[in-house]
C-alpha cells in the first residue's frame, strides 16, 4: 500500500545544501534523501545492492558519498557506485559499476517546501493532494510571509499499535478532545485563559456558524478545527499586545496577507488545529499564530507497532520571541513528553493491547457517527463556509474517517 502513495520525504529547510541529507522511511523501507551537486533532491533505498547492509547509518548530516560499513562499497549522491575496495583484485577490474548503483525512488517532488516521494503513484501529486492543497497554500505555508522552517531537533518514539490508530485520530476526531484530555484542558495546557473560555462557550452549544469544522477531501486527506470567526485573530491580538509592538506587527501583517489570499473566498478560515495527509503525515497546531506548527510522521514497524517522528515547524518571518514560544508550547502539548501527546499514545496503545484477545477480535469498530448525514448535515445551511474546499462538516463526524479506510481498502485491494 505505501508505494502506491505520496510519502512525505523531507522539508526543503532540512537540506539547504548540495551534500546535504537526512535518513527516512517509506513504509518500512529505510531511504537516504540527499541534495546531489546541481542542487535536485533525490532519494534512494538505503540499502547496498552487494550485500544489503545500510550506506548510511546517520540521521542527517553532510556527504560526498556514502560508504558501506560492511565491505566498503561507496556511492556519490547521484547514487552511482563510485568506489570498490580490491577492485583489480576481487573483480579483475571486470565489476559492471552502472548496473551497481543505489535504487532510486522514481518519483520525488517538491511542494511548498515539502518534499514527497513515491514509488509506483497512483496519482500524481497535485491530483494525490487534491484540494488539501488549497488549505496547505492559503494557511500552513505563508509563502508570501516566507514559509516555515523546522526548528533544529526531531522528537522520536514508539508506540505500540498499528499507524493507521494514530492516523484515524489526527484525520478528524475531535470526539476523543474533551474525554481523553480533560485533564489538560481543565488545567488550560497550552491554551489562553480566553482560548480556554472560548472552548466551553463552544461545548455548551450545537455547531455554530462560524463553529468547529471538519474537512474531508479526496481522495483520503482530513482536517479540523476550522474557525471562520474573527475570535481566533482577536486572542492572538491580545496576546501580540501583551509580547510588544514588533509581535503585533507581524500578528497583523499576517492577517492582512491571509485576507489577500482568502480575498476570492467568502468564507475566512483563520487556520487549521489538526490534519492528516494520507497515509501517515498529520499536522497540529496552526489554528493561531503563536503555536509550533507540529509535523507528525507515523512509520510503520509491522501490524503492531509504529514509530512517531515529528518536528517543530514555525513561520520563518515570525519575531523571535514567538519562535521560542512556540518550541515552548510545542513540547508540552503534543509532543514525546507533552501532556496531550501521551494521552494519545496511552490510548492508542489500550486500544491495541484490547483488542488482541480471541473475543475482541470478533468485534468491529464503529463508523457510524452521523452515516447518512453527509452533505446535509443539520443547520449546515447557516453555516460561514462558502468558497471553501471539500465536504465540510460539523466537529463531531466520522466522515473523514470513513473516507481515509474506503481509499485504504481500495488501495489493499479489500473493496468489493
Amino acid at each position: 500500500m505505501f508505494r502506491r502513495c505520496w510519502l512525505f520525504l523531507a522539508h526543503d529547510s532540512m537540506l539547504p545544501a548540495p551534500g546535504d541529507y537526512v535518513t527516512t522511511f517509506m513504509g518500512e523501507d529505510s531511504v537516504v534523501v540527499v541534495r546531489d551537486p546541481h542542487g535536485r533532491v533525490r532519494a534512494f533505498l538505503n540499502t547496498c545492492p552487494h550485500r544489503g547492509n545500510k550506506v548510511c547509518l546517520f540521521d542527517s548530516g553532510h556527504a560526498k558519498s556514502f560508504t558501506c560499513s560492511y565491505h566498503g562499497w561507496s556511492f556519490d549522491t547521484e547514487g552511482a557506485l563510485a568506489g570498490v575496495p580490491f577492485d583489480q583484485e576481487a573483480y579483475y577490474g571486470e565489476l559492471d559499476r552502472s548496473r551497481m548503483g543505489l535504487v532510486e525512488v522514481p518519483h520525488v517532488k517538491e511542494y511548498g517546501g515539502l518534499i514527497f516521494g513515491c514509488w509506483d503513484p497512483v496519482l500524481d501529486l497535485d491530483s494525490y493532494l487534491g484540494d488539501l492543497r488549497w488549505y496547505l497554500e492559503k494557511l500552513l505555508f505563508a509563502e508570501d510571509m516566507g514559509g516555515l522552517e523546522v526548528l533544529p531537533g526531531c522528537q522520536r518514539y514508539r508506540n505500540v499499535g498499528n499507524w493507521k490508530v494514530a492516523c484515524d485520530n489526527f484525520s478528524g476526531d475531535h470526539y476523543h478532545t474533551h474525554t481523553t484530555h480533560a485533564s489538560g484542558l481543565m488545567l488550560g495546557v497550552g491554551f489562553t485563559a480566553e482560548r480556554n473560555a472560548a472552548r466551553q462557550r463552544t461545548r455548551s452549544h450545537e455547531q455554530g456558524r462560524q463553529g468547529y469544522f471538519e474537512i474531508a477531501l479526496k481522495p483520503a486527506h482530513g482536517l479540523g478545527g476550522i474557525f471562520t470567526s474573527s475570535e481566533p485573530y482577536e486572542r492572538d491580538l491580545v496576546r501580540a499586545r501583551e509580547l510588544g509592538p514588533e509581535v503585533l506587527e507581524w500578528v497583523e501583517e499576517r492577517h492582512r496577507r491571509l485576507q489577500e489570499r482568502l480575498a476570492d473566498t467568502p468564507a475566512k478560515p483563520y487556520g487549521f488545529q489538526h490534519g492528516n495527509c494520507f497515509p501517515n503525515l498529520n499536522w497540529v497546531g496552526a489554528g493561531t499564530a503563536f503555536t509550533g506548527r507540529g509535523f507528525y510522521v507515523w512509520h510503520p514497524k509491522g501490524p503492531l507497532l509504529s514509530e512517531a517522528w515529528q518536528w517543530c515547524f514555525v513561520e520563518r518571518a515570525a519575531p523571535q520571541i514567538v519562535k521560542e514560544m512556540a518550541a515552548k508550547q510545542f513540547a508540552r502539548g503534543q509532543a514525546a513528553a507533552g501532556l496531550f501527546g501521551q494521552d494519545d499514545y496511552e490510548t492508542f496503545e489500550r486500544v491495541t493491547g484490547n483488542t488482541l484477545t480471541p473475543l475482541a477480535q470478533d468485534l468491529t469498530f464503529y463508523y457510524g457517527m452521523k452515516l447518512g448525514y453527509d452533505g446535509r448535515w443539520r443547520n449546515q445551511e447557516t453555516w460561514d463556509t462558502e468558497g471553501m474546499p471539500g465536504l465540510v462538516g460539523p466537529r463531531f463526524s466520522e466522515t473523514n474517517q470513513r473516507g481515509f479506510y474506503k481509499f485504504w481498502a481500495e488501495l489493499m485491494g479489500l473493496e468489493e
